[in-house]
C-alpha cells in the first residue's frame, strides 16, 4: 500500500504539481487578503509582511492613545457587508453621523464645501454661488432644444461643469491639486461621480443662507469600534472568524509565474494553485520582474502607474475634544477637516477621539496629520507648521499644547487616474489572472476605493478563485 501511494506521488510530482501546493495562496492580511482567507475556507494561506493582521487598518498605541493609520471610518452599503461585518465575533460597532467641516478663509463652514456656503466672506459665498447657477444655466439655451454638453474628459471638465468657477477656485481645484498633487486637468473624470457628492439645487441655497442638508455624499454616517481599540477590531474580527493559517512577518522576495510559486526571504519557495495578490499592482509586477522578463507591453503598462505618498503626523495633544470650545458651530471638535488654502501645507486633519473618547485617556486628544507627496518627504520636517496650523483652526490651545508626535509615509496612497490609468491597470491585471494570479484590493486593483471594497474585493477572489480549482 505504502508503495502505491509513493508511486501515486511520483506521478503527481512528475506533472509539475508539488505534494505542497497550496489551492488558494494569498499575499497580504490586509482586509482584502483576509475576507479571501475567510470566504475561501479550507485550502487558503495567507503569508503577511508585518507582525499583525489589518494592513492599512492597523491600530497603534502611543503613550496610552490609539492612533489608526489616519482616518478608517467604516461605511457599509452593500446588503451582504451589512449582514455579515456587525456579526463578527467579537465586533462591536457604533454609528456616528459625519461631523466634517472646512477651513477657510479663517472660517469653518460645513462639509461638503459645494452645499455650503454660508459663512463664508459674503463676496466668496457670493461668487460659489453665481458659479454654480452659471454652470446649471449653461445647460439651457432660449429656445426649444437644451444644449447638450460633452462628457468631461478631465477631472478639471468634471468640477467646473457640476459646480460652477467659483467653487472651483476656492475649494474644488486647490483642495485636489493638494491631495492628488496633480492639477485636476491632469486627472480623468471617471471616478468622481461616487465620490464627490453633487448637490441639487435647491441644497446649494439652502446651504448659502445657513439652511443646510448636511447628510450629502456616500461618508454622511460611517461605524467605529466605541471600545478604544481602533479600527484595528475589525480586521482582528474577520481574523478571528477565518480558519485559514496566517504566517506573520514573511517578506515575498519574487513570484515566479511560469512556475506557480513565491519565494520568501529565507530563500523557500511557496507553490501555489491560485494566487492572490493584495500587494500594490506595481509590486506584483516587480517580484515577478525578479524570475523573468516581463513583456514589452506589461513593461509599458507598468511604467504608466502613479501614485502619491500619503505622510502623515499623528498627533498627542492636551485636553478634552468633547470639553474644548472652538470656532466650529458648538457640537465639539469637528471629526475630520478640509484645508484647501496653500498657507496650511496638509490638506486633512482627522481625530480619532473626537469620533471615540476612549482612543485617549480622557485628559489628551489625538489628530492625524495628513500630506501626500512623490517621495522625499519628512513629516516630521512640517511640526513647526502643524503645530501653527493646529493652533490657528482651534484645533489646539497653541504649540505647546502638544505632547508628543510621531510621523510616517504610505506608500502608494492614493492612485492618480490620469489618461493612462484605466487601460494600463486592465492589462496588468488581466495579465497576472492569464497566469492564475488575482491583483485585487484597494491596492491591488490600483483604485480609490473604501474598507468594504476591500472586504467586497476579498470575497470575489474567493469565489474567482474556487471557480480556478473547478
Amino acid at each position: 500500500m505504502l508503495a502505491f501511494v509513493l508511486q501515486g506521488a511520483r506521478r503527481l510530482a512528475s506533472k509539475g504539481r508539488p505534494l505542497d501546493q497550496q489551492p488558494f495562496l494569498i499575499l497580504g492580511a490586509g482586509l482584502t487578503g483576509l475576507s479571501a482567507a475567510h470566504h475561501f475556507g479550507e485550502g487558503a494561506r495567507v503569508l503577511e509582511s508585518l507582525d499583525q493582521v489589518g494592513g492599512k487598518a492597523r491600530t497603534r498605541e502611543r503613550q496610552g492613545a490609539r492612533f489608526d493609520i489616519t482616518g478608517h471610518w467604516l461605511h457599509l452599503r452593500d446588503p451582504y457587508m451589512l449582514e455579515w461585518v456587525p456579526k463578527l465575533p467579537g465586533l462591536t460597532l457604533q454609528k456616528h453621523d459625519r461631523k466634517a467641516r472646512i477651513f477657510s478663509h479663517g472660517v469653518y463652514t460645513l462639509y461638503p464645501f459645494q452645499a455650503n456656503t454660508f459663512g463664508l466672506p459674503p463676496t466668496v459665498a457670493r461668487e460659489c454661488l453665481q458659479g454654480f447657477v452659471d454652470a446649471r444655466l449653461h445647460d439651457l439655451e432660449s429656445g426649444i432644444a437644451p444644449r447638450q454638453r460633452p462628457e468631461p474628459e478631465t477631472f478639471e471638465d468634471w468640477i467646473l461643469q457640476k459646480f460652477g468657477a467659483g467653487i472651483a477656485e476656492h475649494f474644488m481645484v486647490p483642495y485636489n491639486q493638494k491631495i492628488w498633487t496633480a492639477h485636476p486637468r491632469e486627472l480623468s473624470a471617471r471616478w468622481c461621480d461616487r465620490y464627490i457628492p453633487v448637490p441639487k439645487v435647491e441644497d446649494v441655497i439652502a446651504g448659502a443662507v445657513g439652511a443646510s442638508r448636511e447628510a450629502l455624499g456616500y461618508n454622511a454616517h460611517f461605524l467605529y469600534p466605541p471600545s478604544g481599540r481602533g479600527i484595528q477590531e475589525l480586521a482582528d474580527a474577520v481574523h478571528r472568524d477565518t480558519d485559514a493559517p496566517i504566517e506573520l512577518e514573511v517578506k515575498v522576495t519574487a513570484i515566479d509565474l511560469a512556475n506557480k510559486r513565491v519565494q520568501r526571504a529565507d530563500g523557500r519557495w511557496e507553490h501555489y494553485q491560485t494566487l492572490l495578490t493584495s500587494l500594490p499592482l506595481p509590486v506584483a509586477i516587480d517580484l515577478a520582474a525578479q524570475v523573468a522578463p516581463l513583456p514589452q507591453a506589461v513593461a509599458e503598462a507598468r511604467s504608466r502607474l502613479q501614485s502619491t505618498f500619503v505622510a502623515h503626523l499623528d498627533v498627542l495633544a492636551k485636553g478634552s475634544n468633547h470639553d474644548q470650545k472652538g470656532p466650529w458651530d458648538g457640537d465639539g471638535q469637528p471629526h475630520w477637516t478640509y484645508f484647501p488654502e496653500a498657507r496650511f501645507p496638509f490638506y486633512r486633519v482627522g481625530s480619532f477621539s473626537a469620533v471615540e473618547p476612549n482612543m485617549t485617556d480622557g485628559d489628551t486628544r489625538n489628530f492625524y496629520v495628513e500630506f501626500a507627496h512623490r517621495g522625499g518627504f519628512n513629516p516630521m520636517d512640517q511640526f513647526d507648521a502643524v503645530a501653527a496650523g493646529l493652533s490657528d483652526a482651534g484645533l489646539i490651545d497653541g504649540p505647546d499644547a502638544i505632547i508628543d508626535c510621531w510621523g510616517e509615509s504610505i506608500a502608494h496612497a492614493y492612485v492618480l487616474n490620469d489618461e493612462h490609468h484605466g487601460a494600463a491597470r486592465d492589462l496588468l491585471v488581466d495579465w497576472l489572472a492569464s497566469h492564475s494570479v488575482l491583483s485585487a484590493g484597494r491596492y491591488g486593483n490600483w483604485e480609490y476605493s473604501a474598507m468594504e471594497d476591500a472586504l467586497l474585493h476579498g470575497r470575489r477572489a474567493a469565489a474567482w478563485a474556487r471557480e480556478r480549482l473547478g
